[in-house]
C-alpha cells in the first residue's frame, strides 16, 4: 500500500479564459487548488474580488424555501441566465406575486389566531347574557373580566369595598367571572384582585353581543378567514409549482458560478493574464491535458510534487479493496504526510487478527458479517465493509475457540474426525497459554513497528528516529535482547543473561538511546559536534534530562507490553459472559430458554463488540502508531460545487 504520486500543475492564460478554466478544474474533480499569489518574490498579486453572485445565490435559496421547493442539483445546459441581474430578474418575476400572497396569508393567520384566543376567552364566560359594548361603555362604573383562582373566591368577602364579582364558570383551579366598580374605586380595586392574581381576560374591541351571540359571529368569521386563507396556500402551491422548474435550474447554475468565481481569489494576476497552480494525481494527466486542448490562450505545465516550496502536496491514500475499509481508521489518527508511509495495510492486518481473537465466536461472528452486509445502504460502504470483515475474523477464531453462540463444546466432533486433537482452544483450561500468547502478539507488533520506524527514518534520512531513538536500531535490539533474556530464563530455564549479551546487546543500546542526539549528527555530518541546544547545555543537564527521557522510554517498553494483556483478558471475559449466560439458560424453564439465549447473545455482541473494537484502537493508536507514526499530511481535496441550498 503506497500514497498516490501527485503532480504539481501551473496554469496560465488570458484574465478572459480564467473563468473557463476555473469552470473546467471543478469539472475534472481531480484538481486541488493552492493559492497562486502567496509567494513574496512573486511579481503577480492574488485576486481579491467581491462576489457578486452572493445576494443572488442567498435570494433565491430563501424563496425555494419559502416556496417549499427542495433544491437539488439540475442539469442547466439550457438555462440561458449568466449576469447577477439576470438572477434578480427571475427572484422578481416569482418574488413580487409570492409576497402579495403571502402577506393576505400572514395577515389571516395573524387574525385568526386573535379570534380564536378571543373564542377561548369567551367560551368561559357562556353565562353572560350582557352586551360587550353596553359593559364597557358605561360611563361611571369599571367592568373587569377574568379568572381568578378558586383559593382565593372566599377572601373576597373580608374586603370592606365598592364592587361585586359575580361569577359564571368554575373549575378545579380557577373561577371565570366580572366584577364591577365605580370609576372612582377602580384603582384600588384592581390593586386587591391583582394581589389575589386575578387574571384579566381583555374582550377585543370588535366583539359585541352577548357571549353566544359573540362566539357565533366570532366562529362564522374563523371559518370565513380559513377557508380564504386554505385558497392562498391552494395559490402559492400553484406558484410552487410553476416556478420550480425554471428556479432549480437557475439555482444549480448559480451555484455553479458562485462558487467557481470563488476559486478565483485562489488565482492571481499580472497585467491581462492569470496564474493558478495545484495538485493532481499523476495518473490524471492525460484526462487533465484534453480538458483545455481547445484553449489555446491557456498553457499547462506539470511540475514535481515539491518544485514550489510554497505549498505541501496534499495526501491520497493508495489501498486496494481488502484494505480500503480501514482508510478511515488511519484518517481518525491524521494522514500521512505525502512523503510518509501508509500504514492502512498494517492496520487492516493487525485490527482484524486482533478483533477476532478476543471476540471469537462463530456463530456471532457470522451475525456481524450478515449484518454489516444488510447495512451496507445505511452504514455506508466503508463501514458495512469493516464490519464485515471483522465479522469473518470472529468466525475465524471462533471456530478454533470452538465456540457456537456460546455451546462451547457444540464443534469438539468436527476436530475429532479431522484429527485436529489440540483443537479447539479451551479457553478456561488454556488460560495461562492466552495470556502468554496475548503478550507475545504484542512482543512482536512492537518490534514491527520498531521496524517500520527504522525503515521510514532511513527513508526520510533521518538517524536519529532510524539508529539511536528508542525505536530505532537501538531501540530494537534492546528490547528484542531483554524479551528474549526474559523469555529464555523465565520458561525455558536457559541462561541467556551471560555478560557479553547484556553489554552488546542491553548496556550499548541504551548508551545509544542516551546520546541519540549527538550520536546522529556526527553519523550525519561525518564529525562530532552538538546541537545549538545542547551547547548551551551543561554536562549535568545533558545527563539529568536525557536520564528521565530514558526512564520514560523504559516505563513506556513494559505499559506497552503488558497493555497486551488486554487482548487475552478480553478472551476470557467473552468466554466468562457466554457461560454466565448458558447458565442463566439453565436455570430457566425449556419454554424460556431460546429467548434468555437469543437476548443473552444480543447483549453480548452489543455491548462487548463495542468495547472491543475501541480497546483495539486504543492499543492501535498508542501502543503501535506512536512508534513509527506521524500524522499531519494534507487531504486532498479537489475543487468542485456542492448544489446545497446552505449559502455563506
Amino acid at each position: 500500500m503506497a500514497i498516490e504520486k501527485m503532480s504539481l500543475v501551473n496554469i496560465a492564460g488570458l484574465m478572459d479564459e480564467l473563468d473557463a478554466t476555473l469552470k473546467r478544474c471543478c469539472e475534472s474533480g481531480c484538481f486541488h487548488i493552492e493559492p497562486a499569489g502567496n509567494s513574496p518574490d512573486s511579481a503577480m498579486k492574488p485576486l481579491s474580488e467581491k462576489n457578486e453572485y452572493d445576494r443572488p445565490l442567498k435570494e433565491l435559496a430563501q424563496l425555494s424555501a419559502q416556496l417549499g421547493i427542495t433544491l437539488k442539483e439540475t442539469d442547466f445546459t439550457d438555462c440561458d441566465l449568466s449576469a447577477p441581474q439576470d438572477f434578480n430578474s427571475l427572484f422578481e418575476k416569482y418574488n413580487t406575486p409570492f409576497s402579495e400572497l403571502n402577506t393576505k396569508r400572514l395577515e389571516l393567520t395573524q387574525r385568526i389566531s386573535e379570534l380564536g384566543g378571543a373564542v377561548r376567552q369567551i367560551d368561559h364566560l357562556k353565562g353572560m347574557h350582557s352586551d360587550f359594548q353596553q359593559l364597557f361603555s358605561m360611563k361611571y362604573v369599571s367592568v373587569r373580566i377574568g379568572k381568578l383562582p378558586v383559593d382565593n373566591l372566599p377572601k373576597l368577602d373580608y374586603y370592606d369595598e365598592n364592587f361585586f364579582f359575580v361569577p359564571f364558570e368554575t373549575g378545579k383551579s380557577f373561577c371565570w367571572g366580572m366584577y364591577f366598580v365605580p370609576e372612582r374605586d377602580k384603582q384600588r380595586v384592581d390593586d386587591i384582585f391583582h394581589s389575589m392574581y386575578f387574571e384579566r381576560i381583555r374582550i377585543p374591541s370588535y366583539v359585541s353581543g352577548d357571549a353566544d351571540e359573540a362566539l357565533g359571529k366570532l366562529k362564522q368569521t374563523i371559518d370565513a378567514d380559513t377557508v380564504e386563507n386554505a385558497k392562498i396556500n391552494e395559490q402559492i402551491n400553484e406558484l410552487a409549482a410553476k416556478a420550480e422548474p425554471e428556479l432549480q435550474k437557475a439555482f444549480s447554475k448559480l451555484r455553479f458560478i458562485h462558487d467557481t468565481f470563488d476559486l478565483r481569489r485562489n488565482a492571481a494576476a499580472l497585467n491581462d493574464k492569470f496564474y493558478l497552480k495545484g495538485f493532481i494525481p499523476e495518473k490524471e494527466k492525460d484526462r487533465f491535458d484534453k480538458l483545455f486542448e481547445d484553449m489555446r490562450s491557456v498553457s499547462v505545465v506539470y511540475l514535481p510534487p515539491d518544485a514550489d516550496a510554497s505549498c505541501e502536496p496534499p495526501t491520497v491514500l493508495k489501498n486496494n479493496f481488502l484494505t480500503r475499509p480501514f482508510t478511515m481508521l488511519v484518517e481518525m489518527y491524521g494522514l500521512p504526510e505525502y512523503k510518509g508511509y501508509n500504514p492502512t495495510a498494517f492496520v487492516a492486518i493487525t485490527y482484524t487478527l486482533l478483533f477476532g481473537i478476543m471476540f471469537g465466536d462463530l456463530g456471532q461472528g457470522l451475525l456481524i458479517v450478515l449484518g454489516g452486509l444488510a447495512l451496507k445502504k445505511k452504514l455506508g460502504a466503508k463501514i458495512s465493509g469493516l464490519v464485515t470483515r471483522l465479522g469473518i475474523s470472529s468466525m475465524i477464531f471462533g471456530t478454533l475457540y470452538g465456540s457456537f453462540f456460546g455451546y462451547e463444546e457444540l464443534l469438539d466432533p468436527v476436530f475429532e474426525n479431522i484429527g485436529l486433537d489440540f483443537l479447539p482452544l479451551k479457553v478456561f483450561k488454556q488460560t495461562n497459554f492466552i495470556l502468554i500468547t496475548a503478550v507475545a502478539i504484542g512482543v512482536a507488533l512492537i518490534v514491527i513497528s520498531m521496524i517500520l520506524n527504522i525503515y521510514i527514518g532511513f527513508k526520510n534520512k533521518d538517524y536519529e528516529k532510524a539508529i539511536f531513538g528508542c525505536n530505532g536500531i537501538a531501540g530494537l535490539v534492546f528490547y528484542s535482547s531483554v524479551a528474549a533474556g526474559l523469555v529464555g530464563t523465565l520458561m525455558f530455564d536457559v541462561k541467556v543473561m551471560s555478560t557479553p549479551f547484556i553489554i552488546f546487546l542491553i548496556v550499548i543500546p541504551l548508551v545509544c538511546i542516551f546520546c541519540r542526539t549527538p550520536f546522529s549528527i556526527a553519523v550525519k555530518y561525518k564529525q562530532w559536534r552538538l546541537s545549538e541546544d545542547e551547547e548551551k547545555m551543561t554536562v549535568g543537564n545533558f545527563i539529568v534530562e536525557n536520564f528521565f527521557e530514558m526512564f520514560e522510554f523504559l516505563l513506556s517498553y513494559v505499559s506497552n507490553t503488558m497493555s497486551f494483556l488486554r487482548v487475552g483478558g478480553f478472551v476470557l471475559s467473552h468466554a466468562g459472559m457466554m457461560l454466565v449466560v448458558m447458565t442463566l439458560m439453565e436455570m430457566c424453564s425449556a419454554a424460556a430458554q431460546p429467548f434468555v439465549l437469543v437476548l443473552g447473545n444480543l447483549f453480548v455482541m452489543v455491548m462487548e463488540g463495542m468495547i472491543v473494537a475501541i480497546q483495539i484502537i486504543r492499543l492501535e493508536f498508542y501502543e503501535i502508531f506512536s512508534r513509527f507514526y506521524e500524522g499531519g499530511g494534507k487531504p486532498f481535496e479537489p475543487v468542485g460545487v456542492k448544489f446545497t441550498a446552505q449559502t455563506e
